[in-house]
């Protein structure tokens, strides 16, 4: 099958964008006045953080598809849906996929021009906190200082992780969907990091139209809900798109409707046209 794993360089570029706007950011007024910190911090940036917000997401969205197209030109080589493939990356961006990308081109500017308004609810959280415990401003202000690149450093790491996972699986779905391609497989990283959940759905086909719910699978309490690979907070999973049938060792294990099952390759058709 082919590779749709997201390049690891992608993520660290996008965490090194995102660390160079919030430090050009954070220039925070050097005074025990906690009202003007917050203030600050509250104003999120002002318009340069709006404008460099939208540049870097459309960067990180830009190098997700390129990679991604070229993960598709690859499978093309090998599948009987070369043409089909070629001719949708020829002309995606004026249809459906083009939309799915400018949609999330705005999502992540928003999630990065509201990350300095977190920060500042945090912020306003800790200090309302040490004020009822009596704590002078001085020493609230000078706390506040150190911390603010840890609490920064951190919020990047989990949004850099998690929403370039998050798009490129979008990509793929988008460009499957415009192919009539139902199905992916479900990678883990295969490491001692991966989640018990995440790891029970490694090499599983899914349908797009029907997520799983891994931590229910798993047994595991949790929010999350259902959700495709790479699309839960700081997963590492990958979407590797099914373009041809042919390519799967079958039988295969196969998400649907709550369970994971062992399918031969006329039951998964029978399946996917339900």
């Amino acid at each position: 099958m082919s590779d749709f794993h997201r390049p690891r360089r992608i993520e660290d570029q996008y965490r090194y964008a995102l660390d160079n706007l919030m430090r050009s950011w954070m220039h925070l007024p050097r005074t025990p006045d906690l009202d003007s910190i917050l203030a600050y911090l509250n104003n999120g940036g002002g318009v340069a953080v709006t404008e460099a917000a939208q540049r870097v997401a459309r960067g990180m969205v830009t190098a997700l598809a390129v990679q991604n197209a070229q993960s598709w030109r690859e499978a093309a080589g090998k599948s009987t849906q070369g043409k089909r493939i070629f001719d949708l990356l020829r002309t995606e961006m004026d249809g459906p996929v083009g939309i799915v990308m400018r949609g999330m081109v705005a999502r992540h500017a928003l999630l990065i021009r509201t990350m300095p308004l977190n920060i500042a609810q945090d912020i306003a959280s800790q200090i309302a906190t040490r004020q009822m415990r009596g704590e002078r401003a001085e020493t609230i202000a000078a706390s506040i200082y150190e911390r603010i690149p840890e609490i920064t450093a951190s919020r990047i790491a989990m949004l850099a992780r998690t929403e370039v996972g998050s798009t490129a699986t979008a990509i793929s779905r988008a460009r499957s969907e415009n192919l009539g391609l139902p199905c992916y497989e479900w990678l883990s990283s295969e490491d001692v990091r991966v989640r018990p959940s995440h790891r029970k759905m490694d090499h599983v086909l899914v349908l797009w139209s029907d997520p799983p719910a891994p931590e229910m699978l798993a047994h595991v309490k949790s929010r999350l809900g259902h959700y495709h690979a790479g699309q839960s907070p700081n997963c590492r999973c990958d979407a590797n798109v099914i373009v041809d049938l042919d390519q799967v060792d079958w039988p295969h294990k196969v998400y649907s409707r709550g369970s994971i099952t062992r399918m031969g390759r006329a039951r998964f058709l029978k399946l996917i046209h339900a």
